[in-house]
């Protein structure tokens, strides 16, 4: 037991600062204005680290994906069982915000400040996937060309031979130097994102914790039916009678091992095994867990549509009606798949999901505490959506032959 509460000090620390932040907050408004600056500060250092971040993770990605002639085999065989999840994980997610809004009737009279200047139509598209000049890839502002020009330049070293290997390994070099910094600084989170909050508090109010209580709870109970309900159904229907039992006799190690490592990636081998006994081909389990560890994050889909809906919420936007629920799970999967691709790229995920949103990204800080609340279901749903993922794939080749 202490040795699992260690894996997850950093999470603790970080409730606790958030914790201290909106006590200071609610009842010292004036002091949680003085340690604003410093709050500002870990978040312009966090945000400065992502872009580097994201350049030398996606580079490498998809050199290695083009490197193995994963681009095209296996992505197409696992896109199909990835879209299910996806879709059901993000789909029950969004009717949950429907039953229970996670800030009920509370929206900030100020939204339209939070929001960034945005063009509209084609001007938006093109905007939102490209820049006009290469110094302006380098913005929190332009994420997702910054992903797009990383995952070009990435198959563009695959396919230059030697000299590309040489590329590979710049990216290499500098997407190792990049997590060790981001480790550095997130050792600083505790303070910086509870000064952060404790100002947040005092502006916005305290109807945000309530909001995250909300979360937390809805999150939970997301977390059991689909542990329990959907991902044995989706199991059933692909492998047929006699598999959902198969299914649970197996899988409890690997979820107990990213129960208390706080790690999908960890139990990995753990998914591989149980996959295989399970009667799935080794082949189909070998390569698609470790993909789908990485980019079909199932249990970020279900939170990132919440993220989404929080944060529309506080702004006075509307959630309802078909567009916005398509808008709303569009982004979350984009998201979940962004911040799965860059490592420790959750703030990634975050920082996009304000760029889409067209809202300012100091935003950002206030979902990021979602993420740690939440983090220890999300894990878990993580690690079994990949065995799931990995039934479909083996189902679909068996249909195929």
């Amino acid at each position: 037991m202490i040795e699992a509460l260690k894996n997850y000090k950093g999470t603790i620390a970080m409730i606790a600062g958030v914790i201290a932040g909106a006590t200071v907050g609610a009842l010292w408004p004036s002091a949680a204005h003085f340690v604003k600056p410093v709050g500002d500060i870990f978040l312009n250092l966090l945000f400065a680290l992502v872009v580097p971040m994201v350049f030398f993770s996606i580079s490498l990605a998809f050199y290695r994906m083009k490197a193995r002639r994963q681009v095209g085999s296996v992505l197409l065989k696992t896109l199909f069982s990835f879209i299910i999840i996806w879709l059901c994980c993000g789909a029950l997610s969004y009717i949950s915000t429907l039953i229970v809004n996670p800030l009920g009737d509370f929206a900030m009279s100020r939204g339209a400040e939070l929001k960034a200047e945005s063009a509209s139509g084609g001007n938006a598209l093109t905007g939102a996937l490209s820049v006009s000049d290469f110094p302006q890839l380098f913005s929190k502002f332009h994420l997702l060309p910054l992903i797009v020009f990383s995952a070009i330049l990435g198959l563009g070293a695959a396919c230059a031979g030697e000299k590309g290997k040489r590329a590979s390994e710049f990216f290499d070099c500098g997407n190792e130097v990049i997590i060790k910094a981001m480790n550095v600084l997130m050792l600083a989170a505790p303070v910086g994102l509870g000064c952060y909050f404790a100002d947040t508090i005092a502006v916005i109010g305290g109807g945000l914790l309530e909001g995250y209580l909300r979360i937390l709870i809805i999150y939970c109970i997301l977390t059991a039916i689909l542990l329990f309900l959907v991902f044995p159904l989706i199991v059933r229907l692909s492998r047929g009678r006699g598999s959902v039992k198969a299914f649970f006799a197996h899988i409890i190690p690997p979820t107990i091992t990213s129960l208390a490592t706080a790690s999908s990636s960890v139990a990995m081998p753990g998914n591989i095994e149980a996959a295989e006994k399970m009667g799935i081909d080794k082949s189909v389990a070998q390569s698609v867990i470790p993909l789908a560890t990485n980019l079909q994050k199932g249990g970020s889909v279900t939170l990132d549509v919440i993220k989404v809906v929080f944060l529309m919420t506080l702004c006075g936007q509307s959630t309802i009606g078909i567009i916005p629920a398509a808008s709303i799970i569009g982004i979350a999967i984009l998201s979940a798949v962004v911040s799965g691709a860059v490592t420790n790229g959750g703030v990634t995920g975050e920082l996009l999901i304000c760029t889409l949103l067209g809202i300012k990204p100091e935003m950002a800080g206030i979902i990021m505490i979602i993420g740690t609340i939440a983090d220890i279901p999300a894990t878990l749903i993580n690690s079994q959506s990949t065995v799931v993922a990995a039934a479909v794939v083996d189902s679909k080749l068996a249909d195929n032959a």
